[in-house]
C-alpha cells in the first residue's frame, strides 16, 4: 500500500536548519518536511504527503511525510557535494559526504586498517536507550565524548527524532549515520568505518551502536530489527573491541516475548553471535533473577561461551536518577517512564559501568 495526498500548509509549528513541522488540512493534519530532500514550505503552499503509515496507524508518531512542494521550481539542497548516495534508487535518493569517501578531508585516515584494542563498544536495540546512554556517560565521566552510530534498521532520516535534535546541542555528543540512514552529524558507509572515525578522529570515550526511532517487530522468531545486533557484535569483535550488549529488560511488559529479558536480545545473542560478547544485568531481586536465569537456560547452548554478569548490588538506580535530571526531554520506553519500568533504565546504566570495568581489566 502507498497513500499520497495533496494538502495545504496551514501553519508552520516548528522549523530549524533540518526540518519543518507543519499543520495541514488533510490526512493526519500534520506533516514533517526534511529540508535535506525537500524545499522549505510556506503557509498556503500545496504539498504532496506520504500518508501510508498514518493511514495504517503505524508508529510514525502520527505525522505524514512531505514528498514534494507542488509549486516548487528547480532546487538543490545546501548540503555538501559528496558522491555517496543514500536511499539509493528511491525518489528521495541524495548524495552525502561520507567521512571515508575519496573527496572527504578524512579519507587518508581510512586507507589502513585499525584496531579498537580492547575498547568496549555498547550495542542497543531501542532508540530510547540512546539518550539514557548519553546522560549516564556524562554522569559517570563529566565532559566526556560520546558518539552514537546509527544503523539503518529503523528510521532512515535521523531528523525524525526529537531526542536527537536536543542531544546534538549537548556538549560532547556526536552522531554518525551509516548504511541507508542519513542525517547524523557525520555520514559513513559502514559500521566499521564509523567505529574507526569515532575512535581515531573524534576520540570518543563512549561509543554506542544503535538505531533511530521506529524499530520493526513481527511476533516471529527472526523477523525483527534487533537481529542486527549480532552483526554489530561481530564487527566489534573483528576490530578487537569488546561488544557489550545492553539487555532489553522489563517486568511490567504485558507481551510474553518481552517479559523478563526480551527475545529481541536473546535470539541474536544466543543463536547468531559466534564471537564472545558481554551481557551484563543490573541488580535483580531473587524472583527476577530466577526468571532471567530460567530464560537464559532456555536458550542454551549458545553458539559460543559468552560472558554473562549479574550485578551483586544496586549501583544503577541512583546513577539513572541523577542522569535523568540532566535530560532536557522526558525519556520513555514503550510509553513508560522510569518509575513504571525501572529495570529497563537500570540495564542501560549497569551496562555502561560494566563496560568500563571490562576495559580496565583488559
Amino acid at each position: 500500500m502507498y497513500k499520497q495526498l495533496k494538502t495545504m500548509v496551514l501553519e508552520i509549528i516548528y522549523e530549524d536548519y533540518d526540518i519543518q513541522k507543519v499543520v495541514t488540512d488533510k490526512g493526519a493534519k500534520r506533516a514533517i518536511l526534511y529540508k535535506q530532500i525537500t524545499p522549505s514550505a510556506k503557509v498556503g503552499n500545496y504539498i504532496l504527503v506520504n500518508a501510508t503509515a498514518t493511514e495504517l496507524q503505524l508508529g510514525t508518531g502520527g505525522w505524514d511525510i512531505v514528498c514534494s512542494l507542488l509549486q516548487g521550481n528547480d532546487w538543490i539542497s545546501e548540503d555538501s557535494k559528496g558522491h555517496i548516495i543514500k536511499a539509493r534508487y528511491t525518489p528521495i535518493q541524495h548524495s552525502v559526504m561520507a567521512v571515508e569517501a575519496q573527496e572527504s578531508t578524512y579519507h587518508e585516515h581510512f586507507t589502513k586498517p585499525f584496531s579498537l584494542s580492547g575498547k568496549p563498544i555498547w550495542l542497543a536495540e531501542l532508540h530510547s536507550m540512546v539518550p539514557l546512554f548519553y546522560y549516564v556517560s556524562q554522569e559517570i565521566q563529566a565532559k566526556s565524548r560520546c558518539c552514537i552510530i546509527f544503523d539503518d534498521q529503523a528510521s532512515l532520516p535521523l531528523r525524525l527524532s526529537d531526542q536527537l535534535r536536543v542531544l546534538e546541542k549537548e556538549e560532547g555528543f556526536y552522531s554518525i549515520t551509516v548504511g541507508q540512514a542519513f542525517g547524523g552529524q557525520f555520514e559513513a558507509i559502514t559500521v566499521a568505518s564509523a567505529l574507526q572515525f569515532a575512535e581515531k578522529i573524534l576520540h570518543a570515550d563512549f561509543i554506542l551502536i544503535s538505531v533511530g526511532p521506529g524499530v520493526v517487530g513481527s511476533g516471529t522468531c527472526y523477523g525483527f530489527s534487533g537481529m542486527v545486533l549480532s552483526n554489530w557484535s561481530h564487527v566489534v569483535s573483528a576490530l578487537e573491541g569488546i561488544p557489550v550488549w545492553i539487555p532489553r529488560l522489563s517486568f511490567v511488559e504485558s507481551r510474553t516475548r518481552h517479559f523478563g529479558i526480551s527475545h529481541h536480545t536473546m535470539t541474536p545473542f544466543s543463536q547468531f553471535t559466534f564471537r564472545r560478547a558481554m551481557l551484563p544485568f543490573p541488580y535483580l531481586v531473587d524472583q527476577q533473577r530466577q526468571k532471567i536465569e530460567e530464560q537464559l537456560d532456555a536458550y542454551r547452548p549458545f553458539q559460543t561461551e559468552h560472558s554473562i554478569h549479574f550485578a551483586s548490588e544496586d549501583r544503577a538506580s541512583k546513577l539513572i536518577e541523577q542522569a535523568l535530571k540532566k535530560a532536557t526531554m522526558p525519556i520513555q520506553t514503550m510509553g513508560r517512564k522510569y518509575e513504571a519500568d525501572p529495570l529497563f533504565f537500570c540495564a542501560v546504566a549497569e551496562a555502561v559501568k560494566f563496560g568500563l570495568e571490562c576495559e580496565k581489566s583488559e
